[in-house]
């Protein structure tokens, strides 16, 4: 869900409601628009896990207030916001921690987003353009991404070569008779019953 929000009391757009993140994302482009100083980043920080699965590590952190709604039905809160410099269609990302402070309720059917105020209850409704429109940068996001490269198979030149199959099994060994077999029948009417028994057997056995 795509909403509009006042953040450091700038009106930004394509902010993202992601109740699967843990984090609030500001990406650097629009940081760098709200002309806040680097000296109030904090730079210590751990890397991300990003959507792709990749470890991206952040530019640092930063403690931003957020408003949602408009007054007299406005809420307003700070936020940290993890700084990440790469490409992507939105400009903000909240995660569910940032609803969870205000109380907010998602109604992702019908794009719209409830939190209490002191003067009842405020409304956000998504914004189904903006939503267009990431969706379409984002997948322009995924044609221009350069392929993976080739990987080798360790121990073996560029891959190349034969490679045991690990589902090949090695054949078992037959057990071998320890002295010469003697065929004996065992009833003269019907010869094809028989046993074989060691040629090294006493006689009289």
């Amino acid at each position: 869900m795509i909403i509009r929000a006042e953040i450091a009391d700038y009106d930004v757009g394509r902010v993202l409601i992601d109740t699967g993140s843990s984090v609030n994302v500001i990406f650097a482009d629009e940081f760098k628009g709200l002309g806040i100083s680097k000296s109030m980043v904090n730079r210590q920080i751990t890397p991300l896990l990003s959507f792709s699965g990749d470890l991206v590590q952040p530019v640092g952190s930063i403690s931003l207030p957020i408003a949602f709604g408009v007054a007299p039905r406005k809420t307003m809160t700070y936020y940290q916001f993890l700084i990440v410099d790469c490409p992507t269609a939105y400009n903000v990302i909240l995660g569910r921690t940032a609803l969870t402070r205000v109380k907010a309720h998602l109604s992702p059917h019908i794009l719209l987003m409830k939190f209490p105020t002191r003067n009842g209850t405020g409304v956000i409704l998504g914004d189904q353009l903006s939503a267009r429109t990431c969706y379409a940068t984002a997948l322009k996001l995924v044609a221009c991404k350069p392929p993976m490269e080739d990987m080798s198979v360790q121990g073996l030149p560029n891959g190349s070569g034969p490679i045991e199959d690990p589902r090949e099994e090695t054949p078992t060994l037959e057990a071998q008779p320890a002295e010469q077999l003697e065929t004996v029948i065992l009833d003269e009417e019907y010869p094809d019953r028989c046993v074989k028994i060691g040629t090294t057997l006493d006689p009289d056995l």
